[in-house]
């Protein structure tokens, strides 16, 4: 696949797993289990590591820029007053980290895309699959 077309779906990827994770970060709100969050950020951390794996640090550059668009994108977007990235709930009911789901998402999320861009470059290299005579 040539270089534009590897970054466009480093781009679209980043763009969709943005998206999904901004409306699914919050589950598990009304419970204090934050697995919402906690599957989001896995979600963005295999979608950064695909980027890497397909183009490199442009790749989660691209990822990085296309996911940070679509969470900000949802934030300052609130249908009838109701948003769907709350950066803090008044309520004492939840707890301390589910009080700040919103901003651990966003923090985290570009904190995970960091992180894929610091380690080494040899855990994002896939070998070239091997034909066997037998397949076809």
């Amino acid at each position: 696949m040539p270089v534009w077309g590897r970054l466009l779906a480093c781009v679209a990827t980043g763009f969709v797993v943005g998206l999904v994770g901004s409306a699914t970060h919050r589950m598990g709100v009304p419970w204090n289990i934050p697995y919402g969050l906690v599957l989001s950020l896995a979600l963005m951390g295999v979608s950064a590591w695909s980027a890497r794996t397909r183009a490199g640090g442009l790749g989660v550059g691209f990822h990085l820029i296309a996911s940070g668009s679509a969470a900000m994108l949802v934030a300052s977007h609130a249908s009838n007053s109701r948003a769907l990235i709350i950066f803090g709930y008044l309520s004492d009911a939840y707890s301390p980290i589910m009080q700040k789901a919103g901003i651990i998402w966003l923090l985290g999320m570009v904190a995970v895309q960091v992180l894929m861009l610091v380690l080494p470059s040899a855990w994002f290299h896939v070998p070239p699959r091997r034909h066997h005579p037998e397949e076809r």
